[in-house]
């Protein structure tokens, strides 16, 4: 159902002034303006609704009244007869804020008075019966006109001028749309780059998606997109976008273990203790975080010298290998590194070796079952405490090659560190150290690309 087209006509209750002929406000309202509502029904085939000012009659300030019928009619007509301040008032509101349409009358010229003065159409009208029939025929086919028209703009603030005026709801709603498509936009560049093979085509497309005029402030872009940060060595790059994360999602357990695995790498140890330590405390099932634990507290013991480090690292591996009981080799090959390091006796030092070797033939049924990069390069460490040289380095390749072009170097550096760290020990037997030296050659190779 179409909308009634809304005309309200400001006009004085009473038409004074030495050129006004015509002063029976109510005759003019009905010879005049409802007469001009009843033939824009008929031209338009479309119900008006015709408002005189002068009529209101609801409690309340009447500056409300007038300034909202002002803004807010499909068609404003304002009787300047008499050049009453109120209805000048009124037309200064209307054409501040309206485009269109805005009509001029008036039964002398002497009342156009300022900036309507001069270049501004009106309508003259009068009681005389062909004046009044032509003034109605004039302002209806102006009406028609400016309705036909949506872009024409009469108003003579607005006009010439690139501004559009709309309400604050309807701002509202357009803000709401916009964020809308925002979001839009944004999931569908995220689950795009969330599918994307390579890191560099992850890291370009979520880019696009932290652009100011898509989601700067999403949590989860900023995550992933510091994760892949540190896995190419940008690790400036990564902790800001990961501390961003975490301060946008502060209870994701994700993002602080993340964070804390990026500061570790960048051997802020400290700061990655903390971090990770937040991320097992809000989630302590996370066996990747106590997993990481282990390795920031490994590395600190090593820059410190404090052996109880060791201890606490080797707690932490326990942990995750009491949670990921499915995939443990990672967290039991660095316990057995750990309890190398620990070995303080000839007994202790052939048990911890022992042991290593014992996770040899689990390492081969996990890279069977799923020949990822890190299943791999646990296999290779396996070979080399067997003393299979050659089988080490050819496990050792196959983990870095397993893994993204952008990531190798990082992945060559994760494997390099403990390996560095078990040949320090300095009693390990011969096979085993030159196993382990050549895979350090390698990866030595590979970090430095």
């Amino acid at each position: 159902m179409t909308t009634p087209l809304k005309v309200f006509v400001a006009m004085p209750g009473t038409m004074v002034g030495k050129h006004t002929n015509w002063t029976a406000a109510e005759a003019i309202k009905k010879h005049l303006y409802l007469a001009i509502g009843t033939m824009l029904e008929s031209r338009l085939s479309r119900k008006v609704e015709v408002q005189v000012e002068k009529d209101r009659q609801k409690a309340g300030s009447i500056h409300f009244t007038m300034y909202s019928e002002a803004i807010n009619a499909d068609v404003y007509i304002a009787d300047l007869t008499g050049a009453n301040p109120n209805v000048y008032l009124e037309l200064g509101v209307r054409w501040s804020m309206r485009d269109n349409v805005t009509i001029l009358t008036s039964q002398h010229p002497s009342y156009v008075l300022f900036n309507a003065e001069g270049g501004y159409r009106y309508t003259l009208y009068g009681k005389d019966p062909s004046e009044l029939e032509a003034a109605k025929e004039e302002v209806v086919n102006t009406i028609v006109n400016g309705l036909e028209d949506p872009d024409h703009v009469d108003s003579l603030v607005l006009q010439g001028r690139d501004l559009v005026v709309v309400s604050r709801s309807g701002q509202r709603r357009m803000e709401e749309q916009l964020e809308q498509l925002r979001r839009v936009r944004g999931d569908d560049l995220f689950n795009a780059a969330m599918q994307a093979d390579r890191l560099s085509d992850r890291v370009t497309l979520l880019e696009k998606v932290l652009h100011p005029d898509v989601n700067p402030a999403r949590a989860d872009a900023h995550g992933e997109i510091g994760k892949a940060y540190w896995k190419m060595r940008d690790y400036t790059k990564a902790i800001s976008h990961l501390d961003k994360a975490t301060r946008l999602d502060p209870d994701s357990a994700r993002w602080w273990r993340e964070l804390g695995i990026a500061q570790s790498k960048h051997h802020d140890l400290h700061a990655a203790i903390r971090s990770l330590t937040e991320a097992v405390t809000k989630d302590p099932d996370d066996g990747d975080a106590h997993a990481s634990l282990g390795g920031a507290y490994r590395r600190q013991a090593r820059e410190t010298g404090d052996r109880s480090l060791l201890q606490k690292a080797r707690a932490a591996y326990q942990e995750a290998a009491r949670i990921n009981k499915n995939d443990s080799t990672y967290a039991q090959a660095n316990i057995a590194r750990l309890d190398i390091w620990l070995a303080e006796d000839d007994e202790s030092r052939n048990k911890a070796i022992a042991d290593f070797r014992k996770l040899h033939s689990l390492a081969v049924w996990v890279t069977a079952e799923s020949p990822g990069q890190w299943a791999l390069l646990d296999l290779a460490e396996t070979w080399a405490f067997l003393g299979d040289t050659g089988k080490a380095v050819e496990a050792g390749l196959a983990g870095i090659d397993a893994s993204d072009p952008a990531e190798r170097a990082s992945t060559a550096d994760s494997a390099l560190e403990p390996v560095r760290d078990t040949l320090a020990v300095g009693w390990l037997p011969d096979d085993i150290s030159e196993a382990l030296r050549a895979l350090a050659v390698e990866y030595e190779k590979v970090s430095a690309t």
